[in-house]
């Protein structure tokens, strides 16, 4: 196994849970130093590094070809460059995400992968991955699907002593905070305005105000269940209020600009700069995470609404967030499973058409990620509030 970009806190959780699994990992990243640490600190005897640059693909082929599969950690603007490096060295890939556009692009790559005898698992983390394949265990019960809604709620109770803090790459969250949203709405995407359609949404965690964000879910749901008669599809996240006032004022100077400057220099460039020179967060985040998702469909002529959660919690040796494990974890889950047959769709896939739930969730289950199901028996249950009827494990 390869895990790209694993340094980073997604990576780190990918290569601990291949390395516990017994697996031979490869750990490739461009900060040298950081891969050998990671190989050291989070895949002990099983793991070796090197260092990469991931814009680069022909360079990249070459580390990958004693791989049979890549997890790709990075940035999701590496994500079809990194695609064409699989196809190259001949190995199965899984990311994960690109925020709606970018998955819609690396979708057109299937007939690619599919005539290469390979798969290519899109947006495999927590949200999207983990949210695709929990619509699917829902879709899967119901003989009509109406709508899919996303959620995504958190807590971080660290003390910090940067002025801000991202449970991920800081580019991802800005991207997230000021593109966009795609939504499926009457059968239609549209966009709307960012940080829109706020509502308050009881998560395991408590009610947290969520928006509509970009996000990958939104461009496969609709099309995976259009057979089903889904008309409605959304995704919404809680960010930390200050987190989104402070990067608002941000977006809005003008510096998440991505276009070259006066001097041929893009503010983003400058403003990510600044983010790598606040001080690092502590060794141990003690944060949560957790997902919701709700679909609405039918049993043969009764209307039905179940409710998936899931929460994730951190852990300390080695230290992973919660974020990092409900997100590198999955990616390393699936990438076991192509290895050993468990999966033998070939192409491009999203998870919800490629990932056996009843194996995803055992495995989460056993890293202490369980499931609940519920079906909603009345309407404010089913946009957060309200109770069901019933719920299992």
């Amino acid at each position: 196994m390869a895990v790209l970009g694993g340094a980073g806190a997604m990576g780190r959780a990918a290569v601990h849970h291949l390395a516990v699994s017994r697996r031979r990992v490869l750990v490739l990243d461009a900060d040298a130093a950081a891969a050998r640490r990671t190989a050291r600190v989070y895949g002990g005897r099983s793991a070796r590094s090197a260092s990469v640059d991931a814009r680069d693909p022909r360079h990249l082929a070459r580390a990958l070809r004693s791989a049979a599969v890549v997890v790709h950690c990075a940035p999701y603007a590496f994500n079809l460059g990194v695609m064409q490096a699989a196809l190259e060295a001949g190995c199965h890939y899984v990311d994960l995400g690109g925020l709606f556009h970018t998955t819609r692009r690396q979708l057109r790559l299937h007939r690619e992968f599919r005539r290469a005898g390979l798969l290519a698992v899109l947006g495999m983390g927590s949200a999207p991955g983990i949210t695709n394949v929990m619509a699917r265990l829902a879709a899967d019960l119901l003989d009509g699907v109406r709508a899919i809604r996303v959620y995504n709620g958190g807590a971080d109770f660290t003390r910090y002593d940067a002025p801000l803090a991202f449970g991920f790459t800081p580019d991802t969250v800005l991207d997230e905070l000021s593109l966009p949203p795609m939504v499926f709405t009457g059968g239609r995407f549209q966009a709307v305005a960012p940080v829109s359609q706020g509502e308050d949404f009881d998560f395991d965690l408590g009610t947290q105000r969520v928006h509509a964000s970009l996000h990958s879910e939104v461009a496969t749901l609709p099309v995976t269940y259009r057979r089903k008669g889904i008309r409605g599809c959304a995704f919404k996240i809680a960010y930390d209020p200050v987190l989104i006032e402070r990067m608002k004022l941000l977006i809005d100077l003008g510096l998440a600009d991505t276009r070259p400057g006066p001097r041929g220099v893009p503010p983003r460039a400058v403003l990510l700069d600044c983010f790598r020179r606040m001080p690092p967060p502590p060794a141990f985040v003690n944060d949560r995470d957790s997902m919701a998702v709700v679909v609405e469909g039918r049993i043969g002529r009764r209307p039905v609404t179940l409710r998936l959660d899931l929460t994730a919690r951190p852990q300390r040796r080695p230290p992973l967030s919660a974020v990092a494990r409900d997100t590198g974890f999955p990616a390393a889950i699936v990438a076991g499973m192509i290895l050993d047959g468990a999966i033998d769709a070939r192409g491009v896939r999203p998870p919800e058409r490629a990932v056996p739930p009843g194996l995803l969730f055992a495995a989460l289950a056993a890293k202490g990620m369980k499931l609940k199901v519920s079906e909603v028996r009345d309407r404010a249950a089913r946009s957060g509030r309200g109770t069901s009827s019933s719920s299992r494990r």
